[in-house]
């Protein structure tokens, strides 16, 4: 998928709070959000830390800005903190790629989370760059149709295609679609579906392949951490396919034991080891796969489920909370937007 695993004993260890710092207190626009400190801090002086690797801030901060939108869709009052929130995860973002943004070119990862976003301030009033939004999604739309898999690069000089990175990339479009009035979500979606259950599916699982093009080691095996990842997206522009992929997902995947509540990272009796997609994985149950989940159970309306999940985690993040990593801004991100999602 996107090397996420690593990081993600964040999307559990990061249940617990961090120690506030001196200083942290300063009162911005969005301090009514009650971010934690990375991310306050991070929106104050664009200072990132030692758990956001290079590469994955642009995802830090889509994951933020969506949790951001989705505080104030539960409480109006918060629009003018998350819209001030928003707005500046996008200036942050455009110091972290090429600027101005070359949309035929770039990789696709960090166009697609731009591009996200984009729509989440749409969510919250008006575009905040019509011109540059209009022709970053055009040309997701257009990369994502030239290629044979129907899937953007995730990045360029790879030739990889992830069905979890293009589930974003197509939620960005819908979201663009529902703010602007447009359809430019349709094509693209359609055949990305076609192609995904014809030529990417496990049918033992009902579910589809990490990889599409099948060249990974492990391209063939549905794998939690990429399926927790794009449950979300799927759900913002075909909710009847992350209904089926859900319940396929959670009916093979669920771990409910001993008060381990989880994600499995392989299918049952196809377990292989950790890797850097995974992070840890304690009796089956994957780290990213579980992080992630949270998000995904509640973007499936099954608030009860993510509860659980994040009791777990917090047993987890005790033990975790002074390991490297455990506190940062993309854990923080992803916890934020877990608790976000809650309906």
């Amino acid at each position: 998928m996107m090397n996420l695993g690593r990081m993600l004993i964040l999307g559990l260890a990061a249940t617990m709070p961090a120690d506030n710092p001196t200083g942290a207190h300063s009162v911005h626009e969005w301090s009514a959000l009650g971010l934690s400190v990375s991310l306050r801090r991070l929106l104050a002086n664009g200072e990132w830390d030692d758990a956001t690797p290079a590469g994955f801030r642009i995802v830090a901060l889509s994951f933020l800005a969506d949790g951001c939108a989705a505080q104030a869709r539960r409480d109006p009052s918060k629009q003018p903190a998350a819209r001030a929130c928003i707005d500046r995860c996008l200036k942050l973002a455009r110091r972290t790629g090429r600027q101005p943004p070359r949309p035929d070119t770039d990789d696709g990862l960090w166009l697609t989370h731009y591009s996200l976003i984009l729509g989440a301030a749409d969510q919250l009033g008006a575009c905040a760059d019509p011109a540059g939004h209009a022709a970053v999604v055009l040309a997701l739309a257009r990369r994502s149709l030239r290629d044979p898999t129907r899937h953007l690069a995730s990045y360029v000089a790879d030739p990889s295609r992830w069905p979890a990175d293009q589930s974003a990339t197509l939620a960005s479009l819908a979201r663009y679609d529902r703010g602007h009035g447009t359809h430019l979500h349709e094509r693209p979606a359609r055949e990305w579906r076609e192609h995904v259950l014809e030529k990417a599916m496990d049918e033992k699982l009902e579910l589809p392949w990490s990889e599409v093009t099948g060249a990974d080691r492990t391209a063939r095996e549905p794998r939690g951490c990429a399926l927790s990842w794009q449950t979300r997206f799927l759900q913002e522009f075909d909710p009847a396919l992350a209904r089926r992929w859900w319940s396929a997902y959670r009916k093979r995947y669920l771990v409910e034991r001993m008060g381990l509540v989880g994600f499995r990272e392989w299918a049952p009796g196809r377990d292989r080891g950790m890797d850097a997609d995974s992070g840890p994985i304690v009796e089956g149950v994957g780290a990213a796969a579980t992080g992630l989940g949270i998000a995904a159970a509640r973007a499936m309306g099954e608030d009860e489920l993510a509860e659980r999940i994040e009791r777990t985690a917090t047993v987890v993040g005790a033990l975790a909370s002074g390991l490297p990593g455990a506190h940062g801004a993309l854990p923080d991100a992803i916890r934020y937007l877990g608790a976000q999602l809650r309906r």
